[in-house]
């Protein structure tokens, strides 16, 4: 029996519809980082693969992101909409050292710009909050 709380009126129980919340900021995340990768790489290898250390870092770099990206949408699609607690770990661990390490290697130093650089950690702190508010609305269900 749910309480009448947990259920809209549109008969969408409110979990879900964080639940659906959090997925859709997890895909805006990860279409943001994969963006910025693919966008990235296409870029380094316009002229061939580098041959300077520094370059090949760089590019390794981006392809990382770019596949954080994917597995963020992939959490997202699979996992957090049907709100599952191993997604929201998945998600909020993973996305959030990623995001830590960048603001604190990237843009605090100035090597991104401030407001460009907090896009990211603002969707993912957004996107971690629905998903918590998802798992603690769910009957039965701790985070």
């Amino acid at each position: 029996m749910t309480n009448r709380e947990d259920v809209r009126p549109a008969g969408i129980p409110v979990a879900r519809r964080w639940a659906t919340g959090a997925a859709a900021l997890y895909v805006l995340w990860g279409l943001l980082h994969m963006g910025l990768g693919v966008s990235m790489v296409i870029s380094a290898l316009a002229d061939g693969v580098p041959g300077a250390e520094l370059a090949a870092e760089s590019l390794l770099f981006f392809v990382c992101v770019t596949v954080l990206g994917g597995q963020a949408i992939f959490v997202a699609l699979t996992m957090n909409r049907v709100n599952s607690r191993a997604g929201y770990w998945i998600n909020v661990v993973v996305l959030g050292i990623v995001d830590v390490a960048f603001l604190l290697l990237l843009v605090l130093p100035g090597h991104v710009d401030l407001v460009g650089g907090t896009a990211g950690p603002v969707i993912w702190l957004l996107a971690s909050g629905c998903a918590t508010v998802a798992l603690l609305r769910e009957p039965g269900r701790a985070v």
